[in-house]
């Protein structure tokens, strides 16, 4: 008998340009089939509203200070978010019985108790008819865990995909990088550092540019080893008990002055350090790495990494699996777990006290 759900998984990340999509067909453990992914690209306007109220938040109380403007931002992305699920399930030929639905993460605050995902759960159970899988991070921090990151659980099932008997590390370069470590059933997890926030936040208020493609603006500058020696030794970057990141605890003011193409080297090299060092701090032995998220596409951050670590390291792309749409397909996956009440994170994942379920339910059709 198979026991497997359709299920649908909506992310939209640190990055804020759009939303990823992914179909599945999964029955919580070991079987996957990844049907169809798509991506809604965020209009301009849009992204500019969420990007400067995002900026204005540093605490629960602003977002109250400032609900009006919340719930106007909630209403627009929620809908953004009707709208490429219904296009990718009117596409394919299959009953969606779940969506797994991260939102936009606001503000993510563990240490205080919380982690705002923006996304209205049940409009978006009444537009598309569906059960809604939502608040993934909630019951975790409630149990002295980090809510993140979540996408562990979704990396192991790929890893034994894959076949691979290695030590095995899964880097996600996002707005905020994150590895999952698994060999012989010891699942482990971390945020390690900036992923594409530095660059990227850098690029858009200096030019108005959205990211580097292919990391060709940082490989036509001169890296100031100078000003990252003096700032890498910063204490928040040496913090080895940190798990996860806020986006907003990185900062690229310290490349100030620099030329702009040398500001962006910098910022690159800078990253792939911070990134390659956290890993080496907690990661003992070497370890087979399979790149995903946007960042994998940064050829001249990549590079750098592959220096540092001198590891191998191979993109996600290579096992026939599309690095873009990672953390869409693992909140399907962690749709239908939350919604088996299974598993989704572990102490050694992200702190939690005990391995604990989580995600709530709306329906509202």
């Amino acid at each position: 008998m198979d026991n497997s759900f359709i299920a649908l998984g909506l992310m939209s990340g640190t990055s804020l340009d759009g939303i990823d999509a992914s179909i599945i067909k999964s029955d919580g453990d070991n079987k996957l089939d990844i049907i169809d992914n798509k991506y809604l690209n965020y209009p301009k306007e849009f992204r500019k509203r969420l990007s400067t109220f995002i900026l204005d938040i540093n605490n629960r109380a602003d977002i109250e200070e400032n609900i009006s403007i919340y719930k106007s931002l909630e209403r627009d992305l929620t809908l953004y978010h009707s709208k490429i699920a219904k296009k990718i399930i009117s596409e394919n030929n299959f009953k969606v019985k779940l969506i797994g639905f991260h939102g936009q993460t606001i503000i993510h605050k563990p240490k205080d108790g919380y982690s705002i995902q923006m996304g209205d759960a049940n409009l978006l159970s009444q537009e598309l008819k569906k059960k809604v899988i939502f608040n993934f991070r909630a019951n975790d921090i409630k149990n002295g865990g980090e809510g993140a990151p979540l996408t562990p659980v979704y990396h192991e099932l790929l890893i034994k995909k894959f076949q691979i008997n290695n030590p095995t590390l899964i880097l996600n370069i996002g707005g905020i990088s994150n590895y999952t470590y698994y060999f012989k059933n010891i699942l482990a997890a971390k945020d390690v550092g900036p992923g594409n926030v530095l660059i990227d936040e850098y690029l858009k208020k200096t030019r108005g540019i959205n990211y580097d493609k292919d990391g060709d603006i940082a490989s036509s500058g001169n890296i100031n080893k100078d000003i990252i020696n003096q700032f890498y030794e910063h204490e928040f970057y040496n913090v080895e008990e940190k798990h996860s990141f806020d986006r907003k605890e990185f900062d690229f003011s310290f490349v100030k002055g620099l030329e702009f193409e040398d500001a962006v080297a910098t910022l690159t090299y800078f990253t792939a350090l911070v990134i390659s060092q956290n890993i080496k701090k907690n990661i003992e032995e070497e370890t087979e790495i399979i790149l995903c998220g946007g960042g994998r596409k940064n050829l001249t951050l990549v590079n750098h990494i592959k220096k540092i670590l001198k590891y191998k390291i191979t993109l996600i792309d290579e096992f026939n699996i599309d690095g873009d749409f990672i953390e869409s397909q693992a909140f399907a996956y962690l749709s239908i777990r939350s919604y088996l009440k299974k598993i989704i994170s572990y102490p050694k994942t992200t702190n939690v006290s005990s391995p604990i379920t989580g995600g709530q339910i709306k329906i509202n059709y």
